[in-house]
């Protein structure tokens, strides 16, 4: 038994070193790098009247685009633009009624890569788990009940990056954004609007073959 379970970890060891010899990617020698990347999801609309209507009702959809750059290999830096449909169940006790707002969004945000901080820089490794927070600039758009609204915001979360190959991830987002509480005109209640998301995107690192080339 323990010869065998010796040959599995040399066939292993081989397998990776060969994995990492053909990809070309210097592995542990970390290299500035920009990347773009996108992903949706669904949000959730926490303002007046949560008590009465809970997790009901107020979902809507959130999609971002961004451009980042990661300075060192643990800290990093990024440009977010996001679309959202914010759906807000009103306060039936008030007989204020639903409502929907489409929003416009630009933050920049700081990004810590919690595994190269731990677990040290590594392109091998498959799952990378990632800290941002950042402040931004909201617009929501006038609608035939209220006219246009612009407010700052400030955002935090989570995200777990799993590595396809050495220029692509598949990303899970996990935020929420803080808002004006007059966000949903009415201000009475929470002193502060609520949007946490989840969302699920690519992203592409601009990252040459020739600069990650084993010599």
């Amino acid at each position: 038994m323990k010869e065998i379970i010796i040959i599995l970890l040399f066939f292993t060891c081989v397998i990776s070193a060969k994995a990492q010899r053909q990809s070309g990617v210097l592995a542990h020698i970390f290299i500035s790098d920009a990347y773009v990347g996108a992903n949706i999801g669904p949000n959730a609309f926490l303002a007046d009247g949560f008590s009465e209507y809970g997790f009901k009702g107020c979902y809507g959809l959130s999609e971002s685009l961004f451009l980042g750059y990661n300075l060192s290999e643990y800290l990093g830096v990024r440009i977010v633009g996001s679309f959202s449909n914010l759906t807000w169940p009103g306060i039936p006790s008030r007989y204020i009624p639903m409502d929907n707002f489409n929003t416009l969004a630009m933050n920049v945000e700081i990004i810590s890569n919690l595994s190269n901080a731990f677990d040290g820089f590594n392109l091998i490794r498959p799952i990378d788990f990632l800290l941002f927070g950042g402040i931004g600039f909201i617009s929501r758009k006038s609608n035939i009940n209220y006219k246009e609204y612009q407010s700052f915001f400030i955002k935090g979360g989570l995200q777990i990056d799993y590595r396809l190959n050495y220029k692509w991830d598949l990303s899970l987002h996990a935020n929420a954004n803080i808002l004006d509480e007059r966000f949903n005109i009415q201000k009475f209640g929470i002193p502060f609007d609520l949007i946490p998301e989840l969302k699920l995107g690519l992203t592409y690192h601009l990252r040459t073959n020739k600069r990650f080339r084993n010599r």
